[in-house]
């Protein structure tokens, strides 16, 4: 299809459906290159005919209309693309060296439940939480926003609960089961997220879900909502729970860090970080580190001992459910999911990995009868 001005739109359509066909992530549209999008966590080319910038920016301006503008002085925005009723998009547009750009995140339909997802049942409890602090974390496209879709739509099934979900842009929609869930999206139904943040203790909620804590003064109104009694879930780019612990205090100035110590210590109920790594059938799949609330845990954080964290969620796995990465790579491993080759490649400490794959008799066994043999091969041609 030759590519023009009137058809660009078509042509983004065309390939946004190829993305969806191929079960891909992301779709990535550059000023003069070639369509690429990321399958499996591979970025893989599309097209063989370049788009030329023109054509870029005709799409560029399909998708801010008025908000053209607004683009233009900040460089960069976020926003949503919608296919068809079934495909949804979050998009953000930006500027770079060789023109514009765009990247296209599919959003799924479907709401994919804990065990759909591969994450750990543990995750269940979290339903049954009344008040407290939930930080999901991890790098970008770990699958935060879909795991915590997840764990929304756990609670929509199984209590009775006024849920506020402020985003920027709205990405998963949720349709009222047990919960009466309302979302708003910044710049179309709020300003900033502390201001909606602010509003939103003012509208009865049980439950508060704040995309990202992306500056002191949201971070400030979300402690203020877990003081005052409520269950906040918010999200940030961290590695794991001890980086989230010193990454969310770094966000206020050093006076108000040890109240903020305190309030965590206090109020922290979960940390959920997630790592994607490829199973051996080349599927993404999570590694999920849970470090839950303990008496341990508390005391680790009110005592500045962040580092001995590590050491809680080891000792709290069978009390409180608490998992470390090695933990769930370990476990992956163990069904068949991965190699350990892969485990060592995303862990957090090799040699006490390794120590758990020697002295597991489960793990012995299934090698020695046969169980893991598909991924023996592999890990056999991984070494060769």
């Amino acid at each position: 299809m030759q590519i023009n001005g009137e058809n660009a739109i078509e042509i983004l359509n065309t390939f946004l459906t190829k993305l969806i066909e191929k079960e891909g992530t992301d779709l990535h549209v550059k000023s003069n290159s070639v369509i690429r999008a990321r399958i499996k966590g591979a970025m893989m080319p599309l097209s063989i005919e370049k788009l030329e910038s023109k054509y870029v920016e005709t799409i560029v301006e399909h998708l801010m209309g008025s908000k053209m503008d607004i683009f233009k002085k900040q460089y960069a925005y976020d926003t949503i693309y919608i296919l068809d009723e079934k495909h949804r998009f979050r998009v953000n547009l930006y500027h770079q060296l060789k023109g514009l750009s765009i990247v296209f995140r599919a959003i799924p339909h479907q709401i994919r439940s804990f065990e759909e997802l591969n994450l750990p049942s543990a995750l269940t409890k979290i339903s049954k939480l009344q008040r407290g602090l939930v930080l999901v974390t991890g790098t970008t496209g770990s699958g935060k926003s879909t795991t915590l879709a997840s764990i929304i739509e756990d609670i929509n099934r199984n209590s009775h609960r006024h849920i506020i979900t402020i985003e920027d842009p709205i990405e998963y929609v949720y349709d009222d089961n047990k919960c009466v869930i309302e979302q708003r999206g910044i710049g179309q139904h709020a300003v900033d997220f502390s201001t909606a943040l602010r509003s939103s203790m003012r509208e009865d909620p049980d439950i508060i879900i704040v995309g990202e804590m992306r500056d002191l003064e949201t971070a400030r109104n979300v402690l203020q909502a877990v003081n005052t009694g409520h269950l906040v879930f918010t999200t940030l780019h961290t590695l794991d729970a001890r980086e989230t612990i010193d990454r969310l205090l770094a966000i206020f100035p050093q006076q108000e860090q040890a109240r903020v110590r305190m309030d965590l210590a206090a109020n922290l109920e979960v940390v959920i970080s997630q790592r994607m790594l490829r199973d051996i059938d080349e599927e993404m799949i999570p590694a999920v580190e849970l470090m839950f609330k303990s008496p341990r845990t508390t005391y680790l954080i009110s005592t500045s001992r962040d580092d001995e964290l590590l050491d809680a969620m080891i000792h709290d796995q069978n009390s409180f459910g608490s998992m470390p990465f090695d933990t769930s790579l370990f476990h992956l491993a163990l069904q068949g999911k991965i190699t350990e080759d892969t485990a060592y490649l995303y862990a957090t400490n090799a040699a006490n990995l390794r120590l758990m794959f020697t002295t597991s008799a489960d793990y012995q066994k299934m090698l020695n009868n046969g169980y893991l043999d598909d991924v023996v091969a592999i890990k056999e041609e991984d070494d060769q």
